[in-house]
This record gives C-alpha cells, structure tokens and sequence, in this order.
C-alpha cells in the first residue's frame, strides 16, 4: 500500500512540470536555448520535448544541459555528448517519473 495518496502525487507532478522554465545546451563554452515543443503527465512521468536549433550553425558537439525553473534557477545539469553537423537539428525527449517506490 503505497504512503502519498494518488491525488497529491498527482498535483506533485504538475508543479514540478510547470516550475520546470526553461532547457539550455552548451556548445563551445556558450550556452543557448532550446524551445519546449511540448509537456505533458503520462501516468507518473512528467514528459518534455525539446528542440535544439541549429545554433551555432557550423558542426559541433552539444556538450551540456541545463534546465531552468521559473523563478530563473538552474534546477538540473547534465554533462552529454551529442555530435551534430551543421544542417543537423536535435529533437529531444526528457522523461521525469516522479513515484513513490514499490509503487512504479
């Protein structure tokens, strides 16, 4: 039997999807946005598609990720490794399950 009530995890979940602002990849020392193309609940994961553009418009490595929420904090970073060339977009998906455990 799970602690937190389905209701209250449930509304966890919004807040926490709609504090979540902004998403940033680092190329080269600089850093710049992407764009949300879309968020949504499905089951207990909070689900984020992202679009990174191609800026810089030369090949490159986007080596970093951050997120930021609305209060304009960096709420979470990730170092990644994605090579891109210079016609290359990147379409990205970012999955957040929130859960009490024993409960997946």
């Amino acid at each position: 039997m799970a602690f937190w009530k389905k209701d209250f995890l449930d509304k966890r979940r919004r807040q926490w999807m709609e504090a979540i602002h902004k998403f940033q990849y680092q190329v080269d020392g600089a850093w710049y946005d992407a764009k949300v193309n879309s968020k949504k609940i499905t089951g207990n994961t909070i689900v984020f598609i992202v679009s990174l553009p191609t800026v810089p418009k030369t090949a490159h490595t986007i080596i970093g990720i951050r997120l930021y929420d609305v209060t304009g904090v960096i709420c979470a970073e990730q170092a990644v490794t994605v090579k891109r060339t210079a016609s290359q977009g990147v379409l990205a998906k970012f999955e957040f399950p929130i859960y009490e455990k024993g409960d997946e």
